[in-house]
């Protein structure tokens, strides 16, 4: 027979085990963020200096202000840190960290938030699988596929914090600027919000609630908003009918296919969390479930196939790959449940990943350096070079705006700046760099006048190029 738990003793009541589950996963939870924010710290320059982030790092000292592409208005949230140390005057290297721990900390918060305040470990450890399976996309400061994650995990949340079937209207609202935020992140934002509204639609069993009626019209109206807002950019990711024919005659070959050869993290998470939700679903008998979350998927797969069937990088590979994680992790989470030692594992695995994709972003910052030093002994902060002379080790096309800040990390007099000359032939003689007062930035806004950089955190000599790697 069976005795019955002791009065005060926790290790025969199921609720205490309960208990100590949600405890570790919370205490694996704030290690895991604590250490991705002092990541961001250590590796801000490996961050930051890359690309679109670098470009924006830029614009926010020179405008002072939001800095917003492509309607992306969400990305206001992670530029309020670099900008008060901007308005603040602080030196360039705390701006820098500023904006390389603005995402993490905006995760951490929204972890404590629905872990806390709301109660549920679960949902919260959302973002951590989903970030277990990163590496390149942390090193993109700009934190646009980093920061949809975040929202999404806090939009589904927000439609199961409900006192039973009722959602107060401060949730409502919530709900709203939430959806909203996804949406205006990143395009791809609208495929989560339509995966949360269908769950949640199949969850309640095709009732609908409130709260989903309001969000749906809410989609319904910003999609037609977001629509007449289109940039060239999102627009050359539209597919059309030659592409979807191109991709399925070539399926194998694609880029975007061969990237997923080099993201095996990501197909495993993929079919790994597929399985465990398959079998669930199989054993519970809950055929709707089952239906929606294999219909959903393999939608999303063919899209992101054409979507993103010519991006050779890894990074590209990773950034259409890695929402999948987050849709196969959902009824995960929300159904199965979640024990502390897999989060646990995952968490030092996606640390590992980070750790041994920073040296090749760490090489790109050494051989920039070097370049911007034998600028310097030759006299001359103003350099180009021809494309054809430099192999950095991952391709940018922000390396004016990438040196020029890594140089002046160390005062605004030491600003020096690296123009890599991308057309052939290659003319030595070109009348640009010549122009003593230019600054050399990008291909489609070549010549700015150097007067215009903020003189507080850049200051270039009145002089011409000095070609270098002839």
């Amino acid at each position: 027979m069976r005795l019955p738990a002791r009065v005060g003793d926790k290790t025969h009541h199921p609720m205490f085990k309960n208990r100590d589950a949600e405890y570790w996963l919370r205490l694996t939870g704030h290690m895991a963020f604590a250490a991705l924010t002092l990541m961001s710290v250590f590796l801000a320059r490996e961050r930051v200096l890359m690309s679109d982030s670098a470009a924006q790092l830029f614009e926010l000292t020179q405008m002072r202000t939001f800095v917003i592409y492509d309607s992306r208005f969400a990305m206001a949230v992670t530029q309020l840190l670099p900008l008060l140390a901007i308005w603040l005057y602080l030196p360039l290297k705390v701006v820098l960290v500023a904006y390389s721990v603005s995402a993490p900390l905006l995760a951490w918060g929204t972890y404590s938030l629905i872990a806390h305040r709301m109660n549920d470990v679960r949902m919260a450890s959302l973002m951590l699988i989903t970030y277990g399976c990163m590496r390149h996309t942390f090193f993109h400061a700009i934190s646009e596929t980093f920061s949809i994650v975040i929202y999404a995990t806090l939009l589904l949340a927000l439609f199961t914090h409900r006192v039973g079937d009722r959602t107060s209207p401060l949730t409502l609202l919530f709900i709203v600027l939430t959806l909203l935020a996804t949406l205006f992140i990143h395009p791809v934002g609208i495929f989560f919000v339509l995966f949360i509204l269908g769950y949640h639609l199949v969850e309640r069993h095709l009732r609908p609630t409130v709260a989903f009626i309001v969000a749906a019209v809410v989609l319904v109206a910003a999609t037609i908003v977001r629509s007449t807002m289109v940039s060239e950019h999102d627009a050359s990711f539209i597919p059309t009918l030659s592409n979807v024919r191109h991709c399925v005659t070539h399926l194998l070959s694609l880029n975007v296919v061969q990237g997923l050869k080099s993201n095996i993290p990501i197909a495993v998470a993929m079919l790994l969390l597929y399985a465990i939700a398959f079998r669930h679903h199989l054993r519970e008998r809950q055929w709707m479930r089952m239906a929606y979350g294999v219909a959903f998927n393999v939608g999303f797969i063919a899209l992101c196939i054409v979507v993103y069937r010519d991006d050779a990088g890894r990074f590209s590979a990773e950034r259409a790959w890695l929402p999948m994680v987050f849709f196969a992790a959902v009824p995960v989470v929300r159904e199965v449940g979640l024990k502390p030692l897999w989060l646990a594992l995952l968490m030092v695995f996606m640390l590992v990943q980070i750790g041994a994709t920073a040296p090749s972003y760490h090489a790109r910052i050494k051989m920039q350096q070097a370049v911007i030093e034998q600028g310097r002994r030759s006299g001359s902060r103003k350099l180009v070079v021809p494309k054809q002379r430099i192999d950095l080790p991952r391709e940018s096309w922000a390396t004016a705006f990438e040196t020029l800040i890594l140089s002046s990390l160390a005062g605004p007099d030491s600003t020096v700046t690296l123009y890599i000359e991308k057309q052939e032939p290659f003319a030595a003689d070109n009348p640009d760099y010549a122009v003593e007062d230019a600054f050399l930035a990008v291909p489609w806004y070549r010549l700015w006048n150097y007067s215009t950089l903020d003189e507080h955190y850049f200051r270039l000599p009145k002089q011409p190029y000095t070609v270098i790697g002839r």
